[in-house]
């Protein structure tokens, strides 16, 4: 009978969360990538379904454990400071490994800096449309999940203003309800882009 009720909850989930609004962009914050390796296949899967563009995740370390992984993804490794880009269908998949959004913000003004100093760029011409363009993730998330309570320091120039999703569970316990949970608590916010 439990199976039954949680079925047809599912159901009814999934018909909220398709006739509503989706991320284009979801984030996640992780602890352990490599031990989580199934349930962010099956979750790449379950953004697909929905439609879903792209996903970042991000890991606090980058071991080398990270390239047998990338292959199992399927992503390749763009640069050796831990970002790993791939596209799946419709979807996008990065992996950030080791680079928090300050380090990114830093790298982003250091190579603005050289191209002043070399005389190919004026001050005045830096902006934020330029900085953006030397981050490494250009598009925003939508939605940021997390496993935990901690605030992440990933994506800080781009996520400014995502909505923020904690859960009360491992990676390892998430399951397709509370991906349609997390959907559906995202589309019964009024988003206000800092307004």
């Amino acid at each position: 009978m439990l199976d039954l009720i949680r079925s047809v909850y599912t159901r009814r989930l999934e018909k909220i969360v398709a006739a509503g609004k989706k991320p284009r962009h979801i984030m996640l914050v992780v602890d352990d990538l490599i031990e989580n390796a199934d349930s962010f296949t099956e979750f790449v899967k379950w953004c697909e379904k929905f439609g879903i563009e792209e996903i970042t995740i991000c890991v606090h370390d980058f071991t080398p454990e990270l390239e047998r992984l990338a292959e199992e993804f399927g992503c390749r490794l763009i640069h050796s400071k831990g970002v790993l880009d791939r596209q799946r269908g419709n979807v996008r998949l990065n992996v950030i490994a080791g680079l928090g959004g300050r380090a990114e913000i830093v790298e982003a003004v250091r190579k603005l800096a050289e191209l002043v100093e070399k005389g190919e760029l004026e001050p005045e011409e830096v902006d934020e449309e330029l900085i953006e363009a030397f981050l490494r993730i250009k598009s925003p998330p939508d939605l940021i999940v997390r496993a935990g309570a901690l605030i992440p320091d990933f994506l800080i120039w781009q996520s400014i203003y995502s909505e923020m999703h904690f859960l009360d569970m491992d990676w390892k316990s998430f399951r397709y309800i509370d991906f349609l949970r997390c959907l559906r608590d995202y589309q019964r916010r009024e988003r206000r882009y800092g307004r």
